[in-house]
């Protein structure tokens, strides 16, 4: 022990000091003493740099790569009205009901009876399709109907004329809907016959909330031939 002791000494103990210092402080040095841009990639561990490492604002665009960015990516609602360029979006990107001219009701007829009869109030014609809309506040709704067939003049080119028209039908309510279609075979073609109708019509003061129905009757003409045939398409378009 006595020998330990002596080695021990005043000298020793400074000495072994200085080295610590010396080596704590070329440490220090040389974590300081860096220049800049003296890190590289190459000196950064794998998954080293965390999200709180970043300052705020750090990353740049130019800092992304091209098409890094995916919608998986994207906060829920974080890209809003403000933050898309004019002129960007066309009707094609949005969501349907998004915009003006929404079809929220059509129906169809492949067969529409009673062309050559003329019963009192008309004859009903069944409809496929989705008849019923529910009207929006603040919005308003248009009628499009065509009616396409081949009217035949019952009595060639006698006095009478094949002229069936149809009405369309809100709630049970006629509006201005109707179409029709002719031929008056004694006059000179093409201007003896029409094979297509259309209407365009709104569908005014409609009671938001309330569910709206579509419905048509044919309104025959006695001067038609039983051969004469039609169909029959409606539309409503919600504007606004």
């Amino acid at each position: 022990m006595k020998q330990v002791g002596k080695a021990f000494s005043y000298s020793n103990v400074v000495a072994t000091i200085a080295l610590f210092l010396a080596l704590g402080g070329g440490v220090v040095y040389a974590a300081s003493g860096l220049g800049k841009n003296a890190v590289k990639n190459k000196n950064i561990a794998a998954n080293a740099v965390k999200a709180r490492n970043l300052a705020k604002n750090a990353v740049k665009t130019k800092s992304l790569a091209a098409n890094s960015v995916t919608s998986a990516k994207i906060k829920k609602d974080a890209i809003t009205s403000s933050k898309v360029r004019k002129g960007a979006l066309s009707r094609s990107d949005m969501a349907a009901g998004t915009l003006a001219g929404l079809q929220v009701a059509e129906v169809t007829a492949a067969s529409v009876p009673g062309l050559n009869v003329e019963p009192a109030g008309g004859t009903p014609i069944p409809l496929a399709g989705a008849p019923t809309f529910t009207p929006v506040a603040g919005k308003s709704y248009e009628l499009l109907v065509e009616l396409r067939g081949n009217p035949l003049d019952g009595d060639g080119p006698g006095e009478n004329v094949c002229n069936p028209l149809v009405s369309l039908l809100v709630n049970g309510v006629p509006i201005d809907g109707v179409v029709s279609l002719w031929q008056n075979a004694s006059g000179t073609p093409p201007f003896n016959n029409q094979p297509i109708g259309t209407s365009s019509t709104a569908i005014a003061l409609q009671v938001p909330g309330q569910p709206q129905t579509l419905s048509a009757l044919s309104l025959g003409s006695s001067g038609c031939s039983s051969a004469t045939t039609a169909l029959l398409r409606a539309v409503v378009i919600q504007l606004g």
